[in-house]
């Protein structure tokens, strides 16, 4: 617990002090947080679960979270595309849109 406090605050020391094409995506990501995780649930249901792709008994440490990381970077440059194009993830926006909120 204390090396996941540590490593999230050394994160943070970087972002703040460094502004480059990785910080400026990872932060596309987090402002579309909803959009990005709803994404990655979708990808694991259809990967790892019996009733889906069922590689969950199949696949080892390695390779699961070979398909983690992948999912999550895919995420990422989504997110960034997302920025770059000027608009808000989907979930964001139907969020929005919903609740009456403007954009």
């Amino acid at each position: 617990m204390g090396g996941g406090l540590r490593y999230a605050a050394l994160v943070g020391l970087v972002a703040v002090r460094e502004e480059g094409p990785v910080v400026t995506a990872l932060a596309a990501c987090g402002r579309r947080s909803l959009s990005c995780y709803l994404a990655q649930s979708v990808v694991f249901v259809a990967v790892f679960v019996p009733y889906a792709g069922g590689l969950g008994d199949d696949l080892g440490t390695a390779a699961s979270s070979g398909v983690a990381v992948v999912t999550w970077a895919g995420t990422v440059a989504f997110a960034e595309a997302l920025r770059r194009a000027g608009r808000a993830g989907p979930a964001e926006a139907l969020r929005r849109r919903l609740t009456g909120r403007p954009s």
